[in-house]
């Protein structure tokens, strides 16, 4: 299993009019993570889509909202694959307060997709290759 955190204050601008991080922020939270966690083994989603020629669409997205995150709190969003991609790739992602409380989880599975032929495509060997250490 792969693991990877990142942290992210919310904004005042994401808050709703009973101060509540917004519901419709977290996906773009769960995105932010996404992209750190493969950024952190060398890859980048522009890398993946300019270089490569692969576009990851999402497929879909869970979310549970177990507790309100508020203004200027600092999260944490742990983001962990569970297994290698083969076809498709989920992402399942914790969001924790300062007190360590899990404010939301969910995932997010997504396809990777040829950009020339917009066809279905499995895994990139240099991705699968970058995240076969930590499934050792």
């Amino acid at each position: 299993m792969f693991t990877h955190e990142i942290q992210q204050r919310v904004r005042y601008s994401e808050t709703d009019k009973m101060g509540y991080l917004y519901y419709g922020h977290y996906p773009h939270y769960y995105e932010v993570a996404r992209a750190e966690m493969l950024r952190s083994i060398g890859h980048t989603y522009q890398e993946m889509e300019d270089v490569h020629g692969i576009l990851m669409p999402v497929m879909t997205l869970n979310i549970r909202y177990i507790r309100p995150a508020y203004y200027d709190d600092l999260l944490t969003i742990k983001t962990s694959l569970r297994k290698l991609p083969a076809t498709t790739i989920t992402f399942h992602t914790d969001t924790f307060n300062s007190k360590d409380e899990l404010m939301s989880g969910g995932s997010v599975k997504l396809c990777f997709v040829d950009r020339k032929t917009n066809e279905s495509v499995p895994a990139p060997a240099y991705l699968l290759e970058a995240l076969q250490p930590f499934f050792v």
